[in-house]
């Protein structure tokens, strides 16, 4: 019997925010969902369902523990250091 390839049923969804557009709270960063914008720059209302997601934070993926994301905000860990400007990446994996 021949191999067969397993789709992994898996689309990835990029979304966009600068660290300004969050709010520290203690050394954290919360960031809403509203505060992104998707691969078009259409803004967002909330994060959808995935399977994993990845963290970038001025072009350097970071590494698991690193962030907590919910459909209505992603939150730094120790976050409120960021500078402003930094870009915030987000690239879920999404089930279809």
């Amino acid at each position: 019997m021949a191999a067969s390839i397993v789709s992994p049923n898996l689309k990835s969804k990029k979304y966009f925010a600068p660290a300004s557009a969050g709010t520290v709270v203690g050394a954290d960063l919360n960031i809403a969902s509203t505060s992104f914008v998707d691969d078009n720059g259409a803004a967002i209302t909330a994060f959808p369902t995935h399977a994993y997601y990845s963290l970038y934070i001025n072009g350097l993926v970071q590494e698991n523990g690193v962030a907590t994301l919910t459909s209505t905000q992603l939150t730094i860990v120790g976050g409120a250091s960021l500078d402003p400007g930094d870009p915030i990446f987000v690239e879920l994996g999404v089930n279809f």
